[in-house]
C-alpha cells in the first residue's frame, strides 16, 4: 500500500485488493491509488461539512451554497470516474 492514505483510503485499497489480483496490472494500481486519495478527500470534506449549514452569503450577500458541498459533490463525481475506469468484472463464484 502506497504511503499517505487515511483510513478510508487504506480500508477502500484493502477491500479492492482482496477481491482482485492487480499484481499484473499496474495502471489499475496506480488509478487505484488516486481513487484511494479521492476517498480520503472526501472523508475530509464530510467531516468538515459537519455541522455546516446548506448555504452562506455570497460576495454579493446573496445566498449560495457552502462552498464544501459545492466541492464533495465534484470529488465524489470524479470517484465514480474513477472506478469506473478500474473497470472490475464481477467477481467470479468458486
Amino acid at each position: 500500500m502506497p504511503k499517505g492514505f487515511g483510513s478510508a483510503g487504506q480500508k477502500l485499497w484493502k477491500t479492492v485488493l482482496d477481491e482482485y489480483d492487480l499484481d499484473n496490472e499496474p495502471a489499475k494500481l496506480e488509478i487505484l491509488a488516486h481513487t484511494c486519495c479521492v476517498t480520503d478527500t472526501i472523508a475530509e470534506l464530510d467531516r468538515a461539512t459537519a455541522g455546516q449549514p446548506l448555504t452562506v452569503r455570497g460576495s454579493a450577500g446573496q445566498m449560495v451554497i457552502h462552498p464544501l458541498i459545492a466541492e464533495v459533490r465534484v470529488q465524489r463525481a470524479l470517484l465514480a470516474q474513477l472506478l469506473a475506469r478500474l473497470n472490475f468484472a464481477p467477481a467470479e463464484e468458486d
